[in-house]
């Protein structure tokens, strides 16, 4: 009897054991995909800008901060910027990051918008571009200009 209880008291510690090392996995997984890298998104709050006014602040704001304009479409409320290389940290003459910005109007009246930062790292043993970590202290400093020029 008492071989019994103990077989059992052992079978039930391995599952415990097991079932936590699986649920710890499982937490880790959907904790990970939870965080995308590649992009970062903030609102603008609504403003009472006409739309013709905070259309020009937003294109002039993002202009800044990258050298030209990719993608302009007033009447759809959609603009992208170009890639810009970030210069931080250069190796074998391979610029590391690339960034990018786009905008979406999610209301011309009040005018709201959406703006999403696309980051991108060159990795030199795929020899391609991957998705990165935006730098969003970029985007905050891009979001507060506009803040200030729309009258938040």
């Amino acid at each position: 009897m008492r071989s019994r209880m103990l077989n059992r008291d052992l079978l039930f510690l391995r599952f415990r054991q097991t079932f936590s090392a699986f649920s710890f996995l499982l937490l880790f997984v959907l904790l990970s995909a939870c965080v995308q890298p590649g992009r970062t998104r903030v609102s603008l709050p609504q403003s009472p800008v006409p739309y013709d006014q905070a259309w020009k602040a937003s294109l002039e704001a993002s202009l800044l901060y990258y050298e030209r304009m990719a993608i302009e479409d007033k009447k759809k409320g959609y603009f992208q910027t170009s890639w810009e290389t970030h210069k931080v940290g250069v190796l074998i003459g391979t610029p590391v990051k690339r960034s990018r910005l786009i905008g979406r109007v999610v209301s011309q009246d009040p005018f709201r918008l959406d703006l999403e930062m696309e980051q991108e790292a060159f990795s030199l043993e795929l020899g391609r571009w991957l998705s990165d970590f935006p730098d969003e202290k970029r985007l905050n400093e891009i979001n507060e200009r506009l803040r200030a020029r729309l009258r938040f």
